[in-house]
């Protein structure tokens, strides 16, 4: 659910305290222990601002007092990994977690920490439904719309009798009813796509009459969750919906093509027109103009979306990264020279990575913060290295932390150590190479020339890109 997003950023909800009350707002009190530490520290944040770097000790434990605390979802960082804890005035929470199983062993303690414990366990239930749903989706729309009902009134039930037991702020409440709705919410706003394809979606108009009622209790403003993830995480397929119906009206497509102009300018539009709130509006222009310039290969359809975002977007810092991907992109269209990138072997040799490229090469990555798609690309890469003995396929760790973590998840996986790399400057090459999503796959040939930037192994055309090397 929230790691598919590969955002490099991180979404938390703030609730500051009121102007007319002390700007101190109490304290409180974060300490614990990481296992298997990728590095020697943790990020604690609040807003979207670090508070403060927490270093470990040499038993892998920190602690820090939160002098003048803001109420609100804060959030921690450590090893290109995140998740948000609730904190409010008092309290006093004591974490728990192994890297090698980052949200499923965390566990709280200390007060503070039933709430907190409440929300992790909700979130990894959410989470582990993806593919049940991904499966229900294939039912019919009554009977796909039965089981997500079920699913969402056994979430609330649970939720109604935690807070019998359990005396919860409104905080809490919010951000616990804010995850449930959003992800049904979510389910069902990407239901047409998977159940009628991009060739029948034509057809989404024979869903049921009810199908979409939740929608008439969206708020496209509301300001308390400008910065939460699940809002977000429902707002974009919601948004590419409504963008539909002006894209069957404008082109008289058959077949839904997602990378089309039409629909993507109609969706910044929609955005701009139904969104009043700044923040929220900025946030999805930002995201929605990034996922099509880092997937469409047309240059004059790029130089569109990136002019519609600019003509709409009111935040410098945004327009600033969008404008510095949009040149970046340009210089890795087909043809031009692969840039210079050094990376590190497994033994922490040092070597510039187009001195490989004496045959055609296929260059994927991966980051220990999903390890899904490690494992995923492992499997087929070592199903393609079979069949395609002519190309050269070369595997990138993007994560910036020391090795640790790199070589300890070759090693348990049992991966080949031939042809895995991880950057020498991973901040640096990851704005170099434009990746924004880590199923990107890039092809060069043997002469060093890009043939694609933005390949996915997974999709089917991969393989009829690869015959022709």
């Amino acid at each position: 659910m929230r790691r598919l997003l590969l955002t490099f950023s991180i979404f938390i909800l703030l609730f500051n305290c009121k102007p007319e009350t002390d700007s101190s707002c109490g304290q409180a009190f974060i300490g614990g222990e990481i296992v298997n530490p990728v590095n020697d520290h943790l990020v604690l944040y609040d807003d979207t601002s670090p508070i403060d770097t927490l270093y470990l000790d040499k038993d892998n434990r920190f602690s820090y007092n939160i002098e003048t605390l803001s109420p609100g979802l804060h959030s921690f960082i450590h090893g290109g990994e995140y998740q948000i804890i609730v904190l409010e005035p008092n309290d006093s929470i004591m974490l728990r977690l192994n890297t090698l199983d980052f949200d499923e062993s965390l566990v709280f303690t200390g007060r503070g920490s039933k709430k907190n414990n409440y929300l992790i366990n909700l979130y990894n239930t959410l989470d582990g439904e993806d593919k049940i749903v991904y499966e229900v989706s294939k039912f019919e729309p009554i009977k796909f719309l039965k089981v997500i009902d079920s699913l969402k009134a056994e979430k609330i039930a649970s939720l109604n009798k935690f807070n019998e037991k359990y005396e919860n702020s409104p905080l809490f409440n919010k951000v616990a009813l804010a995850s449930i709705n959003y992800s049904y919410s979510t389910h069902k706003e990407l239901y047409p796509f998977r159940y009628f394809g991009r060739h029948e979606i034509v057809n989404r108009s024979s869903l049921p009459a009810n199908f979409y009622d939740y929608r008439a209790d969206i708020d496209y403003n509301d300001d308390v969750l400008k910065d939460f993830y699940p809002y977000y995480n429902f707002l974009f397929p919601h948004f590419n919906n409504l963008a539909l119906d002006r894209y069957f009206e404008l082109t008289q497509d058959s077949v839904f093509n997602r990378n089309s102009i039409v629909y993507n300018l109609n969706k910044l539009d929609l955005m701009n027109e139904m969104v009043s709130n700044k923040d929220i509006k900025n946030n999805l222009l930002k995201y929605a103009t990034r996922n099509f310039l880092s997937y469409n290969n047309s240059d004059a359809d790029c130089d569109a979306m990136y002019d519609s975002f600019l003509s709409k977007s009111t935040n410098e810092e945004h327009s600033e990264y969008i404008t510095s991907l949009y040149n970046t992109i340009k210089k890795l269209r087909p043809g031009n020279k692969f840039p210079d990138i050094e990376v590190i072997n497994y033994k922490n040799e040092v070597t510039n990575i187009d001195a490989m490229f004496n045959k055609p090469t296929v260059i994927y990555f991966w980051s220990h913060a999903i390890k899904d798609h490690f494992k995923n690309s492992h499997n087929k890469v070592a199903e393609l290295k079979e069949k395609y003995p002519n190309i050269n396929f070369i595997s990138i760790n993007i994560n910036a932390d020391k090795p640790t973590m790199w070589k300890r998840l070759l090693n348990q996986n049992n991966f080949p150590l031939q042809g895995e790399y991880r950057f020498r400057d991973a901040e640096a090459a990851k704005k170099i190479l434009a990746i924004q999503y880590i199923n990107k796959v890039m092809v060069i040939d043997k002469n060093n020339r890009i043939i694609t930037s933005n390949a996915n192994m997974f999709s089917s055309d991969f393989k009829e890109l690869l015959d022709f090397l």
